[in-house]
């Protein structure tokens, strides 16, 4: 963890899990919020091998404290949980996808947790209402308030092989609904849109990192979408 002093960025904390060992991945995915933390290792052996885990980390001062650790109620081997984390305020969201959905393989999902009362809970598992076997949703997560959005790289819409694709969900009380699919307006087969994706109100940004521009393979692409009562563009 770095700090912004004066102008001058300075290191204030390394953070390491209380209960890491060989080959956790501690640290495959990072996101932050004022004071709370959450670092991913999706390699981590809990209950079942490489199911995955993610910590939380609050700090007091100048020092930063494990507070829990998060692991998904559906949990099984290789899921890669903690692969992606974001948090926005008291809800943060998982990544896990490697996650088998039904009889879907590699399908992915994501998990919705929420502190009260002095602890994080599981509020929701995330799945694409209509994701493919091998879909990787999950492999990115961002949220922003009610809103959340969650890619699935290796997603093949229009039967185009790992074009990839973008779910958008929205929050009302405790639900949560899938609210859109985005889609690269000219995506091919072979992008990786989805890869990475972001969220700040009604923008989001998804990124296709395999994109062909012209006449240049895999320079990679960004796409912005913006969101007018409940449709995106």
């Amino acid at each position: 963890v770095f700090v912004l002093s004066s102008g001058t960025w300075s290191q204030e904390q390394k953070l390491i899990a209380a209960d890491g060992s060989v080959g956790d991945r501690f640290g495959a995915s990072v996101a932050v919020y004022g004071d709370t933390a959450i670092i991913g290792a999706n390699n981590d052996n809990i209950a079942f091998s490489k199911q995955g885990s993610a910590y939380v980390f609050e700090r007091t001062g100048s020092t930063w404290t494990q507070v829990q650790q998060l692991t998904a109620s559906a949990a099984s081997a290789n899921d890669n949980f903690g692969v992606s984390v974001a948090i926005s305020g008291s809800t943060a969201i998982v990544g896990s996808n490697m996650d088998d959905v039904g009889s879907n393989s590699d399908q992915g999902s994501a998990y919705v947790f929420i502190y009260s009362g002095g602890a994080w809970t599981q509020q929701a598992q995330l799945t694409a209402t209509s994701g493919p076997p091998g879909g990787q949703f999950g492999y990115s997560v961002s949220i922003s308030g009610d809103t959340a959005i969650v890619g699935a790289y290796k997603d093949d819409p229009f039967a185009n092989t790992d074009r990839g694709s973008a779910y958008v969900f929205t929050r009302s009380g405790s639900i949560w609904t899938q609210q859109a699919q985005l889609i690269a307006s000219d995506g091919v087969a072979g992008d990786g849109f989805g890869g990475s994706v972001a969220i700040s109100g009604d923008v989001a940004v998804v990124g296709a990192y395999a994109d062909a521009v012209g006449s240049n393979g895999n320079q990679g692409s960004a796409y912005i979408f913006t969101r007018s009562g409940t449709t995106w563009t």
